[in-house]
């Protein structure tokens, strides 16, 4: 009989000493699992950062040549505002000038008479 009690407890004692070891490999799986998945939504992630890291950087690029095209076209318009401004001055300071010298010849004309 003592063979039968102490077959059991060797039974139970491998039984216990299974499901340890079950539970720890179970464990460890879950682990590496978990890992494997955190791993993979932490590529996702970066994936998706990259992603919207390029966008952004298109829209930037879009909106700067934007910008600029604006900012030359806004120059050449005052360019060309401040070239009428100059040639009118121009202009009228030439007509002022001949209305001066022919008004002083008109009374140079009056003062010798």
């Amino acid at each position: 009989m003592d063979k039968g009690n102490g077959g059991g407890g060797g039974f139970f004692a491998g039984f216990l000493i299974g499901a340890v070891v079950g539970g720890a490999a179970a464990v460890l799986l879950a682990q590496e699992e978990t890992r494997d998945r955190l791993a993979g939504k932490a590529r996702e992630a970066s994936n998706y950062a990259m992603g919207a890291t390029d966008d952004l950087r298109g829209k930037v690029s879009d909106v700067t040549s934007q910008w600029q095209s604006s900012v030359s076209e806004l120059y050449e318009r005052g360019r060309q505002v401040v070239e009428s401004a100059r040639a009118n001055i121009d202009a009228a300071v030439a007509e002022g000038r001949a209305t001066a010298e022919q008004t002083r010849d008109d009374l140079q004309r009056k003062a010798e008479e």
